[in-house]
């Protein structure tokens, strides 16, 4: 029997979404500011893609810079929107009634547009996943399933932060192996003991570093998907004084690329 092993993309603009879509991602996880982690994502944005999406079913190019010819009218099948619930950068994850206030009526309006799957985490103060306002997430996205985002990555007990986030109901954790990159030796040592162990219980999804050159090893580790922005560089034009109106590089933004994502799909799949 085949297996289809699956690559979800991670997109913050409507470029990077049609160039995943056009190299047949099989999920994009929206989001806004990936320089940042990735932040909760505009109604715009994610109604924007789903329109794309629903002119797969049609046969037709999903959006007017594609062609009569395009790649996107040969796909077969229609990928998953994903959406991250993140209100604000910071790698603490420990929300405030306010801060999960916001998130919860973000998920109210998502769920109105349809997406296939929320993107969430949240800690305590002490780096412990935080089982109340986990627990009111899940309950209110049912039955839209949940993927713990990388905040696991932060728990001071990783595999007993993993029991938690099982028993509370999440199906999918995304994960770097706690390190900066999910191919740094040691994180490939805990992803391999996380499928080895948990496997049965929770899909394992790697994520952080993953490209063309390492996405295969973690297939042979038994993972069934793989998270990577398939990035390239697109430069900004250039000011010419020096007044910053953010946090981030303001020389470059980083794009999915389409012949990334087809490359990296073949690879799992091959």
């Amino acid at each position: 029997m085949v297996i289809n092993r699956m690559l979800e993309v991670c997109v913050d603009s409507l470029e990077s979404a049609i160039n995943a879509i056009h190299g047949g991602a099989d999920e994009l996880e929206v989001c806004s500011s990936l320089n940042e982690g990735g932040l909760t994502p505009s109604a715009g944005l994610v109604r924007k893609i789903k329109c794309l999406i629903n002119n797969i079913s049609l046969k037709r190019p999903i959006y007017k810079t594609c062609s009569e010819c395009c790649s996107c009218l040969g796909l077969l099948q229609k990928p998953k929107v994903n959406v991250m619930i993140r209100c604000r950068i910071g790698s603490d994850f420990c929300y405030t009634d306010i801060e999960m206030d916001t998130m919860l009526e973000d998920i109210e309006v998502f769920k109105g547009i349809g997406v296939d799957r929320f993107v969430f985490g949240a800690l305590t103060n002490t780096q412990q996943i935080d089982e109340e306002n986990c627990f009111k997430m899940l309950n209110l996205v049912i039955p839209t399933p949940v993927t713990f985002h990388r905040a696991i990555d932060v728990c001071q007990d990783y595999l007993n932060s993993i029991n938690t986030i099982i028993k509370l109901g999440f199906n999918r954790v995304l994960t770097s192996g706690q390190k900066q990159s999910a191919d740094e030796k040691d994180a490939v040592k805990l992803i391999e003991s996380l499928v080895e162990l948990y496997g049965e219980q929770i899909e394992v999804m790697p994520g952080a570093g993953i490209n063309n050159d390492n996405a295969i090893m973690f297939i042979n580790l038994g993972c069934k998907i793989i998270h990577s922005s398939c990035k390239k560089i697109r430069y900004l034009n250039k000011v010419e004084n020096n007044l910053s109106m953010g946090t981030g590089d303001s020389e470059h933004v980083y794009v999915s690329d389409e012949n990334i994502v087809r490359l990296i799909k073949k690879l799992i799949n091959r």
